[in-house]
């Protein structure tokens, strides 16, 4: 038989300790994915804006929901381009239903 009374009726302490730094844990590893937004299409530089809407039109021009990366990489500007611009690319043509695919469309 087990011990009796032994954490029936009362709170485990150390028990409730440890919950609390599992849920601490848990709370901090989700947070980014909460936290973390990407930059509206305002706050982006008037060059990658301008790749946006350039794509936005190709694709209605189309009426397609899927553009190549070669109209990507039409619609890019001349300079480098950043990690965080083309994951803003990415992430704003997504939110209007357009995937960028390999092949032609």
């Amino acid at each position: 038989m087990g011990k009796q009374g032994a954490g029936k009726g009362r709170p485990d302490d150390a028990h409730a300790r440890r919950q609390a730094i599992i849920d601490g844990l848990l709370a901090d590893a989700l947070r980014p994915a909460f936290t973390y937004r990407l930059p509206s299409h305002d706050a982006l530089p008037p060059d990658i804006r301008r790749a946006i809407d350039r794509l936005l039109a190709k694709a209605e021009a189309k009426r397609s929901r899927c553009l190549t990366y070669d109209d990507l990489e039409e619609a890019l500007p001349p300079r480098d381009v950043s990690a965080e611009d083309l994951e803003a690319i990415f992430w704003i043509l997504a939110e209007h239903g357009i995937e960028v695919e390999d092949g032609e469309n």
